[in-house]
């Protein structure tokens, strides 16, 4: 993949569960339910964006 300077973001989680297990990086965790993003993890394999279907997550440049 190609260097990228952004970064993904979590932003209205509605705690749905079906980006559970699908970062390759585990950088994925939870917190009172609600997604939030290791990014010293992420490495911007974009997974978890295309798979949410609330869009609440994000890749910020």
């Amino acid at each position: 993949m190609d260097e990228q300077d952004g970064f993904i973001v979590a932003m209205g989680c509605r705690k749905c569960g079906r980006c559970e297990n699908i970062c390759p990086n585990g950088a994925l965790y939870r917190i009172n339910g609600f997604v939030n993003v290791d990014h010293e993890k992420c490495d911007l394999c974009m997974k978890c964006v295309k798979v949410c279907p609330n869009k609440a997550l994000l890749y910020m440049e």
